[in-house]
Order: structure tokens, then sequence, then C-alpha cells
């Protein structure tokens, strides 16, 4: 039996300059799953088929275990999304006017928490929403979604347009959500630090292509830096290796550390210093590798 909050099966979509997929991608309850990768990567694209806002062409999608057609109000009921803009940002209503919008449409909606987050975020319920400003509208929705006390999170951007104080509030809300049970949530984002504070696994995207889901302490375990003493790195070839710098020492990038380190070792070398790799590093190599129709994502 399939337990998996969300399941894609050889989902395509088409597009006149861009073609998503084939996808693939099963996600289990109680994680939370970041998905990086450039602009136009198809990251939005995704997100807005998870919502059924657009239809694949082909392949199936599942949510809680469900297709659309079979459920799609008790889905959505179950889902709090935060997209890249939405009705909200031109909404010609007062704060405490969406709020009621909210309230009737998701049975399972807190009066208290939406009280907590408005005093939380610093929302006026009787300003206009019209007249907020990004960061403010960025605010309502994150606000609004939380307050629903959806099982699935779904966010875009959602901290795109906060103040670093605001961003941190955002932050422990996330990480607060995460403690209530089996909770899920898939955030798309640039910004490295959440992905730091927040993922249990990472998805790189590119070009309409998953290109790797892995969990992310197991990822930075196996992608390391290494320096070694020697001219001739290139002529090992040594496996897991996705670039070699040469300098007073060779600072070398590997995907595998394990079967780099021994075969360093068998080739009578050792690796003098050892470093992690950023994950937008990582993203850069998989792309790269993703170019030359390689294998460096290592799915």
């Amino acid at each position: 039996m399939n337990h998996s909050v969300i399941s894609l099966s050889g989902v395509q979509k088409s597009f006149e300059t861009f073609r998503f997929g084939p996808f693939d991608l099963q996600i289990e309850p109680g994680v939370v799953a970041a998905f990086v990768g450039p602009n136009g990567s198809g990251k939005t694209t995704l997100f807005h088929m998870l919502m059924n806002v657009i239809e694949p062409d082909r392949g199936e999608i599942r949510i809680f275990g469900s297709e659309y057609g079979q459920n799609e109000v008790g889905i959505k009921r179950r889902i709090g999304y935060v997209a890249d803009s939405t009705y909200i940002e031109e909404a010609d209503s007062r704060i405490q006017e969406v709020a009621s919008f909210h309230r009737h449409w998701f049975p399972s909606w807190s009066e208290a928490k939406w009280t907590e987050l408005c005093d939380k975020f610093e929302l006026n319920p009787k300003a206009k929403v019209k007249q907020l400003s990004k960061g403010m509208k960025r605010r309502l929705a994150f606000c609004l979604t939380l307050a629903q006390m959806p099982d699935l999170l779904i966010l875009d951007e959602p901290s795109s347009g906060l103040d670093p104080y605001i961003w941190r509030f955002m932050m422990n809300e996330i990480q607060d959500f995460m403690k209530n049970g089996d909770k899920t949530v898939l955030i798309a984002t640039h910004t490295i630090e959440e992905v730091r504070r927040l993922a249990d696994y990472v998805a790189f995207m590119y070009n309409g292509k998953l290109l790797n889901y892995k969990e992310k302490d197991t990822l930075m375990d196996e992608w390391k830096a290494l320096w070694i003493e020697t001219p001739h790195a290139a002529e090992l070839r040594l496996p897991g290796v996705v670039e070699s710098e040469q300098g007073a020492l060779t600072r070398l990038i590997t995907r595998d550390v394990v079967a780099t380190e021994q075969a360093l070792r068998a080739s009578g070398i050792t690796a003098l210093k050892r470093q992690g790799v950023e994950l937008d590093e990582i993203l850069h190599h998989m792309i790269a590798d993703s170019k030359r129709g390689g294998e460096a994502s290592g799915r």
C-alpha cells in the first residue's frame, strides 16, 4: 500500500517554449522537502500541477493517495498553499473579510491560530489588502494558510519580500508546524539558509527535470571538497570527482567521498583537508552534468 503524501508517476506537460518531465517523485509524510533550481526550472509548474491549477498531458498525480478527479474538494481542504502570486494580491477587501472567506471554506480553520498569527506578523484585520506592500501581502498569505491547520503546506518562495525580522518568525512557524504529527511541507526557495534550517530532503530541478531527490544529511555527507598534494589528479580518474582545480594544492569536488578517498589511498595519496560543499555548488555541478548528459546527480 502506498502511504506517500504525494506521488507523481510519469508526469509530463508541454508548453510552447517549455517541457516539464517526465517526472517521478514520492514524498512521505512528516518531512520538509525543499525544491531548488534556477528560475524557469519548473518548480512553480510542479506546484500548479499539485494544486490541479494545471493538468498534466500524461502521467498520474496522487495527493493523500487519491487523484483529484476522485475528491478535489476534500484534497484541497487539507492543503495550505502559498502561491508565487494569488488573488490576495489585488483583493479589494479588508484582511478580516479575506479571513472570513477562508474560515468558510476550510473546516479545520483555527480562530485562535489566526489571532495569534495576526499579532505576531503585525497584520491589522481592518487594513485594505490592496494597500499592503508586497511583503505584507506575503505575510497575509502565509498566515491565512497556517490558520487553515492543513496537513500539507506547499510554499512557493514564501519569504519573498520579507525583512529578516519577520523571516525568522516564518522559519519558526514552519518548524512549529512540523511538530504537529505527520505534517508535510514542500517549499520552493532560492534561499540556501532556508534549506539548511528546514529541509529533510532536497529536490534539485533544472529545465523541467528532477535531477536528484535525496535526504539532505546524506547529500551533505556524500559531497565533499578534498585537497591533495599532486599535480596530476586528472590522470588518476578518481571515482565521484566532478571538478579538479589546480593550485598550490589540488582541490577536488566529489559526489562520493568514500569512493574517492578509497581510490586515493589505493594510489598512495592522503587527502590533506576535507570540507563540506555548499548546496548551491552542488546544484551547479548537477546542472552542468545534466547538460553533458551524465550521472553526477547520483539518482
